[in-house]
């Protein structure tokens, strides 16, 4: 009999192939592990995409339907970006949702390839509905993206919302190098 995890890696490989390394980032906790599936030049040649395995163990009372594991998409090679997810789901599972429009944010910028310091929680852009839901024995997973923002946008999102700033005409959900748009 299979485990949720092995199942959980059966799905992802039933989605997007083979993963090209896998990462574990430890919770300060000591409780257990957040791994990181990355796929390199997927959905397009030049990107990266990852998806965290471990959110979903954790228990939150606001689960109910389903439990979140994280997918990044970015027009990116560094896995600072994936990492940087893993760590919050580290950090922060049973403690947050994880729910659309959620933040996240470091005190030091995520990657060297940026100034941006966290993330917020949205649907993944480059998964259909159907595919983003994960059905195991115990437990069903979605699986919601994470969008990296600047400083300064925290106050523009909680300020415009999540349906406005993600349909601001300088927003580019791919690009790590894309203008602040406090600054735009």
């Amino acid at each position: 009999m299979k485990t949720n995890a092995e199942l959980y890696m059966n799905k992802l490989e039933g989605i997007f192939g083979q993963e090209d390394v896998i990462r574990k980032v430890e919770p300060s906790d000591g409780s257990t592990p957040i791994h990181v599936f990355f796929y390199y030049d997927l959905p397009e040649e030049g990107m990266l995409t990852a998806v965290t395995y471990g959110l979903s163990d954790g228990e939150f009372i606001g689960w109910k339907n389903a439990k979140p594991e994280l997918i990044i998409s970015l027009e990116t090679q560094d896995e600072s970006w994936g990492l940087a997810a893993a760590y919050f789901a580290a950090e922060f599972r049973g403690v947050k949702t994880f729910s659309y429009a959620d933040l996240f944010t470091l005190d030091e910028p995520i990657s060297q390839e940026s100034d941006m310091t966290g993330y917020f929680v949205f649907a993944s852009a480059i998964l259909e509905k159907e595919e983003s839901v994960i059905e195991l024995p115990d437990k069903t997973i979605q699986l919601v993206g994470m969008y990296p923002l600047y400083k300064e946008e925290f106050d523009l999102m909680k300020r415009i919302g999540i349906k406005d700033f993600w349909h601001n005409k300088d927003y580019d959900i791919y690009s790590v190098s894309r203008a602040n748009l406090v600054r735009a």
